[in-house]
């Protein structure tokens, strides 16, 4: 894709379209190489960059590489694809957050059970979403999420513990929550999984 093109659409623009659109690949071959449209170009995530005067064979390899890491992208957004599904179906209610109690994911079950859509819980803390308390009613959510991130330990909540969902309606559940690791060992988030004991 080459960034100065005729019409009311520049090269930028268009690869953004091209690979939101339809999934395929961009590398732009180009004489721009100011600052700005580098930054541009970034955004839109491209599978390289070439500057002209180019050679047939440096652009071959950059054509090679980019269709392999394409492919690899593919199967990685397939295995993340699988994965959701996968949370989705659970029968548990599942719901994620990130290390500061954020909600990141909630499964089906999770939704029906706060009375919450995922599309409005997302970026929520936790306790604005699900209040989950014992029957002395000390709020367990956050004191479990700073326990698990601190400790990176699971915590299976003691009986008789509570979440009270968006209709105020109190839910006696058996709950545990684990923390997820990145690829490095670090915490990066907390995944609790419930289940409705009445």
């Amino acid at each position: 894709m080459d960034i100065v093109l005729k019409g009311g659409m520049d090269g930028v623009e268009a690869a953004e379209q091209i690979y939101n659109r339809f999934n395929i690949p961009v590398v732009y071959l180009t004489a721009c190489s100011d600052d700005s449209t580098l930054e541009r170009a970034k955004v839109t995530e491209p599978f390289g960059y070439i500057l002209k005067p180019f050679e047939v064979r440096a652009l071959r390899s950059v054509i090679e590489i980019a269709l392999h890491k394409h492919k690899a992208e593919r199967k990685l957004k397939e295995k993340q694809n699988w994965f959701a599904k996968a949370l989705k179906s659970i029968n548990d209610n599942v719901i994620v957050t990130d290390t500061k109690g954020l909600i990141t994911f909630m499964n089906p079950n999770a939704e029906a059970a706060a009375g919450w859509k995922q599309e409005d819980a997302l970026g929520k803390n936790l306790t604005k979403v699900f209040n989950i308390i014992n029957e002395q009613k000390i709020d367990m959510a956050k004191n479990s999420i700073k326990r698990i991130v601190e400790d990176g330990a699971t915590v299976n909540l003691p009986n008789h513990t509570i979440v009270i969902a968006k209709d105020r309606t109190e839910i006696p559940v058996d709950i545990s929550a684990s923390p997820i690791r990145d690829f490095d060992a670090n915490i990066a988030g907390v995944v609790l999984v419930f289940r409705d004991i009445t």
